[in-house]
């Protein structure tokens, strides 16, 4: 399936094609300004497409969170390959895909869908474990490069990515004011930086434990 033919249709006229892209970049924003209490109204209120035209493509918030959850894992992943490629050194590559997945809010719908009464899709399974791995790859370059701390693992990370704060939104019109991913970021890489002077309390995270975090704090 891919981010633009939601489940069970047809290839899509270009159109159609069209208003699933902006439907996805839109609800991306929302749940990444406003969490994932958001509506769909809200969504049809940003994109200025009606209820019903979302409902066509996505008969529900479940489906409409796990589209975008598939299309930024599938970025994020695209961009972790190519920044292992293409820069020189194994932390500009991790801090790249850090900025990069800060950007997308891809920590935030990482693990989405799990703990639900009914199972994710096969193809938001299979990115999720692709991105993973992905990931354990990076961490594990860096550190044998010897310039991420060795006591942090690719789980910790996405963790860690959940404490960047949302777009802070304006209490009167809802509209985003300040972003201050950017700034916490530097101090989330400055903090993930080898030697650390600060010894972590053990055990570290595992998948067992990603998972229950987003089960507790987003419902999902």
């Amino acid at each position: 399936m891919s981010p633009t033919t939601p489940p069970g249709d047809r290839p899509l006229r270009a159109d159609a094609r069209q208003n699933v892209e902006q439907i996805l970049q839109v609800a991306q924003d929302v749940f990444a300004d406003l969490g994932y209490q958001a509506s769909i109204a809200e969504v049809a209120r940003r994109s200025g497409l009606g209820m019903g035209t979302i409902y066509r493509h996505f008969p529900n918030k479940t489906a409409l969170v796990e589209s975008i959850a598939i299309k930024v894992m599938r970025e994020s992943l695209a961009q972790v390959q190519r920044a292992l490629s293409e820069e020189p050194g194994s932390w500009t590559a991790f801090t790249r895909v850090l900025r990069h997945m800060v950007r997308l809010r891809s920590g935030q719908l990482f693990p989405v869908s799990r703990g639900r009464a009914t199972e994710p899709g096969p193809e938001l399974s299979s990115i999720r474990t692709e991105l993973l791995a992905a990931l354990e790859d990076l961490v594990a370059r860096t550190q044998q490069a010897g310039v991420l701390r060795d006591d942090v693992n690719a789980f910790d990370v996405v963790l860690m990515l959940n404490s960047i704060p949302p777009r802070l939104t304006d209490t009167e019109d809802g509209s985003p004011t300040a972003d201050l991913a950017d700034r916490y970021t530097g101090v989330l890489l400055d903090g993930l930086r080898a030697p650390g002077s600060e010894a972590l309390a053990q055990p570290a995270p595992g998948r067992r434990e990603i998972d229950q975090f987003f089960r507790t704090v987003h419902g999902l």
